[in-house]
């Protein structure tokens, strides 16, 4: 009896752990990575942020933070080709609490490109979107 009794229990164990370690890894980005990939920029209303970005970058991340200014980010870097040559770009948007963000940081191999440029460089990016 005692071995039936240790059956159930390793079984529940297991189930136990398997899911924690589900809610350890996460199951995705958190609500503000979300926001921005869900989102849009008024220069590309029907382009979504995040399928405009997986359609243009290679190997893109998504992370959130806060700021030393206790502003919510939300960072994201790919990989694409730029001038012709490849390229490694992290870009910075500044969540608000309405869910609204706007373009805070842009660079492109290291090099931070001006404000001007780097919604130059985000309107490029979201007009090339393609609904598929």
């Amino acid at each position: 009896m005692n071995k039936q009794l240790k059956s159930p229990r390793l079984i529940i164990l297991v189930m136990i752990l398997s899911l924690m370690s589900v809610l350890v890894a996460g199951c995705g980005d958190d609500k503000y990575v979300q926001s921005v990939k869900n989102g849009t920029m008024y220069m590309a209303p029907n382009a979504p942020v995040g399928k405009a970005f997986d359609q243009f970058f290679k190997n893109g991340k998504w992370k959130s933070f806060v700021s030393d200014k206790n502003d919510r980010i939300v960072e994201f870097t790919g990989e694409c080709n730029w001038n012709n040559k490849p390229a490694k770009l992290t870009a910075q948007f500044k969540l608000y609490k309405d869910n609204s963000f706007e373009l805070a940081y842009l660079d492109i191999n290291g090099n931070p490109t001006t404000v001007l440029d780097g919604l130059d460089i985000m309107q490029k990016i979201l007009h090339q979107y393609r609904a598929k």
